[in-house]
């Protein structure tokens, strides 16, 4: 598709509204696996092994989801990851003990990672270089509504027709999610082939430079997002302030960052992926690092408006960016690697939160995550010009 015929639009049945309903049934799923866990008896330790379990599944199949992408093709790929979700959920609603909701969890992280994988890989190619920016900040804005969504969803449900249903309703959203794209006509999206020979490892080794620089920037700037998510709420508990006090004080700087999602996509447009990246990390690491300064409920307040911000000024930064960085001919297999690191970023920075604290406390653990974003920032700088210059602006095309 060239730049003068994309529109926006064309991309709401099979990309919008799917990634929506995707994100919403997760949203709705991941409060009720530890819970099913507890009511089967088991401890909170290991009730929260249950969604350890899911970011494991969807780290372990970013690479059989590129094989099945590349052979299939990214259409089938997200009907895929539609039918598998939808049919794993069901096995934990069926209620057939831990090690069913053990699988389950492992099963619906690899159907996210097919079905986020594929959804990236279209996008990379139907949307031109010059349009990336905003289309993709809109596609985080979905990631931001469907986990808005989904749990209020899901607890309307459970509060009719008990936890099971939960597992039912998340399962009727996925299903819906295929169905949307389904109705796309399958020429109206289709990718060219793609795949160099020798696979996944062959294209991680030819690409290694980006994948060293600038996925190593992006596994940052992801692990930086999620330590806002893990390390504010201990830091709460922590100054005592109450869990209503602190729910109303996430769900307000959740709205800001709801609300702004498409400012990055604004900014990367307009002034370039550098004010979306850097400026963000930038502001994260500061945050994290003077957290020990946060000592009550109001500088509490302006600690998470920070860093909700600087959330919104980054959404969909690295779909851009692995869209960018990802040769044409081997797209999936590119996506692969790129991903393995941000979802590596995310599944690792609890653990670095966990272990951090234990040994120097929760303001030393802040503070070193905070310098790891200044890392990451300096990558940004030194190696975006190199490997992802913007696109150019329309009067400047030749």
């Amino acid at each position: 598709m060239s730049a003068d015929d994309f529109r926006k639009r064309r991309l709401i049945a099979p990309v919008y509204l799917p990634s929506l309903l995707f994100t919403a049934a997760e949203g709705a799923l991941l409060p009720i696996l530890p819970v099913s866990a507890v009511l089967y008896g088991f401890s909170l330790a290991e009730a929260a092994i249950v969604t350890t379990v899911l970011m494991v599944g969807t780290l372990i199949f970013e690479v059989p989801a590129a094989r099945i992408t590349a052979r299939i093709g990214e259409r089938n790929s997200i009907l895929l990851a539609s039918v598998m979700g939808a049919l794993l959920l069901l096995l934990a609603f069926f209620d057939l003990g831990y090690g069913a909701l053990l699988g389950a969890a492992l099963g619906f992280g690899a159907a996210h990672s097919l079905f986020g994988l594929a959804r990236h890989s279209l996008l990379s190619s139907l949307v031109p270089a010059r349009h990336r920016p905003r289309s993709m900040s809109l596609l985080g804005g979905m990631f931001r509504g469907g986990f808005a969504i989904g749990p209020v969803v899901g607890a309307g449900f459970i509060a009719l027709f008990g936890v099971q249903s939960g597992y039912l309703v998340a399962a009727v959203m996925i299903l819906a999610a295929g169905i949307s794209v389904l109705s796309v006509k399958a020429e109206r999206i289709v990718t060219p082939k793609s795949g160099l020979e020798g696979g996944i490892w062959a294209v991680a080794k030819q690409e290694a430079p980006k994948l060293a620089t600038l996925g190593v920037a992006s596994a940052i700037i992801s692990a930086g997002r999620t330590i806002r998510l893990i390390g504010l709420p201990l830091l709460a508990i922590q100054l005592g302030i109450g869990p209503a006090e602190s729910s109303f004080i996430f769900g307000i700087t959740g709205f800001i960052d709801f609300a702004l999602f498409y400012l990055s996509g604004i900014i990367m447009d307009r002034y370039g992926k550098f004010w979306s990246s850097v400026p963000t990390l930038l502001a994260l690491g500061t945050a994290y690092l003077f957290s020990f300064m946060v000592t009550d409920v109001f500088s509490f307040w302006v600690l998470a408006s920070v860093t909700a911000l600087a959330n919104a000024a980054s959404a969909g930064i690295n779909m851009v960016l692995g869209a960018d960085l990802a040769p044409p001919n081997s797209r999936p297999q590119f996506l692969a690697s790129f991903r393995i690191l941000t979802s590596g970023g995310v599944a690792v920075a609890p653990a670095m939160i966990s272990a951090l604290t234990a040994t120097v406390g929760l303001a030393g653990a802040l503070a070193t995550t905070g310098l790891l974003n200044f890392v990451g920032a300096y990558l940004f700088w030194r190696y975006l010009p190199v490997y992802a210059p913007d696109a150019p602006k329309p009067d400047q095309d030749s």
